[in-house]
């Protein structure tokens, strides 16, 4: 019998933390003992971040070990004490790597005394927050463990960061490249670029068939199209270009305002009235896990949208296409997630600098369903998971954690 493995795993986001951050390390630490490989975790304790979602909880293995580590809050205060004062251009400075650096210093402490007493093979940190991978650096000089730096989303080229000063940019770019330099394995889940390395692993994100089970089945024509989007509304990940296009074809006549629901699913941290439109817009608030996938169900067509300046594709496309409801894939041509949509006929897709593109997506989307043709997108649930499955996945990074362990 092979001997088994440990993985001492850095990762703030975790239950029972709620969000989209969660998921693809809960899932790697549900399935990655099915491959040789015990994960242990050190993560957040109390913490001002608002999403909570216990039920995630039953997710874990009984036998992970599990470390909580305390943040001191600090920072988000800061900021929001800045932004108050209509200092947004000191913001950066207060908030540089991330709000969540209050974490570092006890996850530091705890992550060392579990090294020198469990001994693990490899040590995996995940970012967001970046801070996880400057944590992760610093073990690894202290103990030599072999190191796995996974990067869930861009760092030094997150579009997000653009209006930081330039010498925190070039700072940000420095810690990418050291943390590239020194991590035995750098994984990512698309194929953007990690500043310092070519020699990179891409897992993407996926779908746990596990999630799938029991959920009602999708909705029948209705009385009024809804337009569901399931996610945070914040920055660039605006829809702006969506909303626009709704205001235009309802103002043309071109959309019937009393048939016609927008739907949001999540935290809204937009301007007011940014959301103010000639429809219906109902709103969810925060939901479980489990109450987004019966939401995504419970849609007429589901609104994938990611800003012009990123290649990633959202966490949630494999959700969406394994609910089997069209999408509206408002994302640019070469994002993984405007390719999957059209290639597999799940919908319809524009890019979002194109607004007459987004108009007929949209328009075409309403006029076959007002036509009664609108039908579930049968199929892509099998092939969700055949290529994107949670269990499957795990079983890359096993190979990955394998490699890194020599």
């Amino acid at each position: 019998m092979a001997e088994r493995r440990r993985v001492l795993m850095l990762a703030y986001f975790f239950p029972p933390l709620g969000g989209a951050g969660v998921q693809r390390t809960l899932k790697f630490v549900k399935y990655l003992p099915e491959y040789g490989w015990d994960p242990m975790v050190v993560t957040v304790g109390r913490t001002p971040y608002p999403a909570r979602d216990t039920a995630l909880l039953a997710e874990v293995p009984s036998g992970v070990r599990v470390l909580r580590a305390p943040e001191l809050p600090v920072t988000p205060y800061m900021a929001m004490a800045l932004t108050k004062l209509g200092q947004d251009r000191a913001r950066p400075l207060v908030s540089w790597p991330d709000l969540s650096q209050g974490w570092l210093p006890a996850a530091l402490a705890l992550a060392l005394r579990e090294i020198r007493r469990s001994r693990p093979d490899v040590l995996y940190t995940t970012s967001a927050p970046y801070s996880a991978h400057l944590a992760g650096l610093a073990l690894h000089r202290l103990t030599g463990v072999p190191w796995v730096a996974d990067f869930r989303d861009e760092w030094a080229a997150n579009p997000q960061l653009r209006s930081i000063p330039s010498w925190l940019q070039r700072l940000s770019r420095r810690c990418e490249r050291a943390v590239a330099a020194r991590a035995r394995v750098v994984v990512v889940d698309d194929y953007f670029e990690i500043t310092g390395t070519n020699d990179r692993v891409t897992i993407p994100n996926g779908v746990d068939a596990d999630d799938l089970e029991g959920l009602q089945s999708a909705r029948s024509h209705g009385e009024r199209f809804r337009l569901t989007h399931v996610g945070t509304l914040y920055g660039d990940q605006d829809c702006a270009p969506v909303l626009m296009a709704l205001r235009r074809l309802v103002q043309d006549g071109r959309l019937d305002p009393d048939r016609l629901e927008l739907r949001v699913v999540g935290n809204v941290f937009l301007p007011d009235g940014a959301l103010d439109l000639p429809i219906d817009v109902t709103f969810s608030g925060y939901v479980s896990h489990r109450d987004a996938l019966a939401e995504m169900r419970r849609a007429t067509a589901l609104l994938l949208y990611v800003a012009a300046a990123s290649r990633a594709p959202s966490g949630k496309l494999y959700e969406y296409l394994s609910s089997e409801r069209p999408i509206l894939c408002v994302a640019r041509t070469d994002n993984l997630a405007h390719k999957l949509v059209a290639e597999w006929g799940a919908g319809a897709c524009a890019p979002p600098d194109d607004s007459a593109a987004v108009e007929r997506a949209l328009l075409d989307l309403y006029q076959r369903w007002q036509n009664r043709r609108l039908d579930e997108v049968s199929g892509t649930r099998e092939r969700t998971l055949e290529r994107f499955s949670r269990r499957a996945l795990a079983g890359r990074l096993a190979g990955v954690l394998d490699d890194a362990a020599g």
